[in-house]
């Protein structure tokens, strides 16, 4: 069995003990399995080695015994985190709000209070740099809810902390107080309910940073839509001229999206020789789409497709959704959709795309020269990256030239529905169709 292990540093200034750094260590490996920021070091047992270098020394490293029961509830949330990737390999890293170690919570606030009050500890002490934080790919936040208003220096390296975090975009998640900024101890004080926030945290990070499976099935509309007839539009010529197809119609198919107030998408198509291309812009809602000479043109496309002065530059920025992974999933396959409205012909790619779902044995049907290694999961899935972003992740085959096996990764804003999109290929079956 892969027995987890802690290690501890500690300085002694006069009476007082810092730990200034730990963690609990699975197999061999120092790479960061996660992190906790918990209020500060309880107790740590020392064999008598590490105590007289302590005493002697002023500062002592090494093992330590893990038998405190808050060593013993985060190796519980660790182990319950990564159950299905046995045997852990890597540290967990313990940082605290302060150093100072005090086996009483309250009577530890007041010691540090007062330390940094007489100029005898450096309030900014506990803070790691921010390029250590970043290596961590979660953080389990835990300091406690007590508040008291003499405790002002506490409030203020909580903020520094908060900030910092948000700085290296390190996910986190922890047990919040219902009304205010502070996270719930991972080892109550009561021992009945020591299993239950262990079963809760464990819960909280799947829900946020597991992986989320869906059926191929997910990816279509799942809403019967009355598509809205657009205000103005031209006759069906060639060129460029304003589609009367409403792309709305495409975003309001799906439950969990919606157009955000004050705004609509509208659409142009380009039309020649029976091929045809498109373009979605969102533009005010109280305002009509605009003839194709009234724009400006983008020069980078290659149809110097039309832009109406008063559209935003992303059509994506007008679409929200309840930041749901189901939501993510779905702004995927509209983003595809509303940038392929309008297409007809030679004008299809993403038309031919066919997403994958594990049940589909595309071995048998095709014979594969690898690019890259076949993926374990090729559903499509959800997660959160290790910066934090929502991400989606979908395979397809297309068919248009030459077959290929496509791997699509969507990495949304934290804040909006705007989404970078990076395909690869990961393997080719030779010649696919010509139309």
């Amino acid at each position: 069995m892969n027995k987890p292990k802690a290690y501890g540093s500690f300085v002694k200034r006069g009476e007082n003990v810092f730990r200034t750094s730990a963690f609990i260590q699975w197999g061999d490996s120092e790479a960061s399995i996660g992190a906790c920021l918990l209020l500060n070091p309880g107790s740590a047992t020392l064999d008598n080695e590490l105590t007289y270098e302590l005493d002697t020394k002023g500062s002592a490293s090494g093992w330590v015994k893990t038998e405190d029961p808050t060593m013993q509830q985060l190796i519980s949330v660790v182990e319950g985190v990564y159950e299905k990737d046995k045997p852990i390999t890597g540290r967990f890293h313990i940082y605290n709000l302060f150093n100072l170690q005090n086996t009483i919570a309250v009577n530890a606030v007041d010691q540090f209070e007062s330390l940094v009050q007489s100029g005898e500890y450096e309030i900014t002490e506990s803070l790691p740099n921010i390029n250590e934080l970043k290596t961590h790919p979660w953080i389990l936040l835990g300091w406690g809810v007590r508040r008291e208003s003499k405790w002002k220096n506490l409030e203020l390296i909580k903020n520094q902390w908060r900030e910092l975090i948000e700085q290296a975009e390190i996910p986190n998640f922890g047990k919040k107080h219902k009304s205010r900024n502070d996270y719930y101890h991972p080892c109550p004080l009561i021992p009945t309910g020591r299993l239950i926030i262990v079963d809760e945290l464990i819960v909280m990070y799947k829900q946020k940073y597991d992986k989320q499976l869906f059926p191929i099935h997910a990816i279509k509309p799942n809403l019967i839509v009355n598509s809205k007839q657009v205000e103005a539009f031209d006759d069906h010529t060639d060129g460029w001229h304003r589609t009367s197809a409403n792309p709305e119609s495409v975003v309001m198919g799906f439950s969990h999206l919606h157009i955000k107030e004050g705004y609509k998408l509208r659409a142009y198509q380009y039309f020649e020789g029976g091929n045809g291309n498109g373009i979605v812009w969102a533009i005010p809602l109280d305002e009509k789409l605009p003839e194709p000479s009234e724009c400006t043109t983008l020069e980078w496309h290659f149809l110097d497709a039309p832009k109406p002065l008063n559209a935003l530059s992303d059509f994506m920025k007008a679409i929200n959704g309840d930041k749901t992974p189901l939501s993510y999933l779905q702004a995927s396959i509209v983003f595809h959709e509303l940038h392929e409205f309008g297409a007809v012909w030679h004008g299809i790619s993403w038309g031919r795309d066919r997403i994958l779902s594990h049940s589909d044995d595309i071995e048998i049907k095709y014979k594969w020269e690898m690019i890259e290694e076949n993926p374990d999961i090729i559903e499509p899935h959800f997660f959160y990256n290790q910066s934090g972003y929502p991400v989606i992740v979908f395979y397809t085959i297309n068919d248009i030239g030459s077959v290929t096996f496509n791997k699509y990764v969507h990495t949304f804003n934290k804040n909006d529905y705007t989404v970078e999109v990076e395909r690869s290929c990961i393997a080719t079956a030779g010649i696919g169709i010509i139309f």
